[in-house]
């Protein structure tokens, strides 16, 4: 039974990857070709630079959930923010196993283990809260433009749900019963070395503090906004770089949409296929082509390989030296 379970992400990944295939083949990989190829350099690198100036955002936002004494530094959050999407991502882990790795990167920096944990739980919270509003705004939009789609009242039922699930997480960390979250943490943390002897009651601490710190966690909440926001300027750019005028507040709803679907797809190493396949659907309401809309999915692969694999080198590289050192 535990075999089949350490499978399954594998099956779904592999079922993704059929899906992309026949997405391809289905819309006529010709087509995609033509649409891929007629994207000019400086388009794709505007593209990638969107990402990384998101990227420099995302490290904003972690820094701020870290008390002012606290050890790591504004670059250090941008590098373990790196490494959590980069392996979260691409390599075949749930996305647990990003925000292990990320808090590990986090320690090697300095930054204790209480702390990296729970900066790592404030930072997804406070993530996951600011994403909440960007999809209620580009449902707001998709209201207003495409008020007969399907997509309404299911998104909608979905935010519902996860604004109650995110009161739940944060009563959680404010100690009101968080067995079950709190194993959460201990799993960040690690199961050998440090992570073993990791304290409760030192995480939770921890915690207490963070949340104590309330203008620290609004400012990592707005900052996290943005950055959501700058996902659609990404999506914007992208979508012109393939020739596709579309309106900003077009591609503000293309991704809160996106984000929305695919955070039910979270078990499916690298979403394969469902990204593919809700870009199509919603590009189909905003008159977008099929083998556009699947042009700008595959860039948008593309363009994190060619951020996520030079970080994962390089982590690799960092990983073999410490161990070589017998650290």
């Amino acid at each position: 039974m535990k075999k089949h379970l350490r499978l399954a992400p594998a099956a779904f990944a592999l079922a993704g990857v059929a899906v992309v295939t026949g997405l391809v083949i289905y819309f006529g990989a010709a087509d995609v070709l033509r649409v891929l190829s007629s994207v000019k350099p400086a388009g794709f690198g505007k593209y990638i630079l969107a990402q990384l100036g998101i990227l420099l955002g995302l490290g904003l936002c972690w820094r701020m959930v870290l008390r002012s004494r606290m050890r790591g530094s504004y670059w250090l959050c941008v590098w373990g923010r790196m490494v959590r999407d980069a392996t979260g991502e691409f390599l075949p882990f749930s996305q647990v196993g990003g925000y292990v790795l990320g808090a590990r990167v986090m320690t090697l920096g300095g930054v204790n283990f209480a702390d990296a944990t729970a900066s790592t739980l404030a930072d997804i919270t406070t993530e996951f809260l600011a994403q909440l509003v960007f999809v209620g705004i580009g449902l707001s939009i998709l209201a207003h433009k495409a008020p007969s789609s399907g997509l309404l009242v299911p998104v909608a039922v979905g935010l519902c749900v996860a604004v109650v699930m995110g009161v739940g997480l944060i009563l959680a960390q404010r100690g009101g019963g968080a067995k079950v979250f709190r194993a959460l943490a201990v799993r960040i943390a690690g199961q050998t070395g440090e992570g073993a002897a990791l304290s409760i009651d030192r995480l939770q601490a921890s915690l207490d503090i963070m949340y104590g710190e309330r203008d620290r966690l609004a400012y990592g909440a707005f900052y996290h906004l943005v950055c959501w926001f700058g996902t659609a300027s990404a999506s914007f750019i992208g979508f012109h770089a393939l020739g596709v005028k579309l309106t900003f507040a077009d591609a503000i709803c293309i991704e809160a949409m996106l984000h929305a679907i695919m955070a039910l797809a979270f078990f499916i190493p690298g979403r394969v296929g469902i990204q593919e396949a809700v870009y199509t659907v919603l590009g189909g309401i905003f008159g977008v082509p099929p083998d556009v809309a699947l042009s700008l999915s595959l860039m948008r692969r593309a363009r994190d390989f060619v951020i996520a694999v030079p970080v994962l080198l390089v982590w690799q590289a960092i990983e073999a030296k410490r161990l070589k050192a017998g650290v």
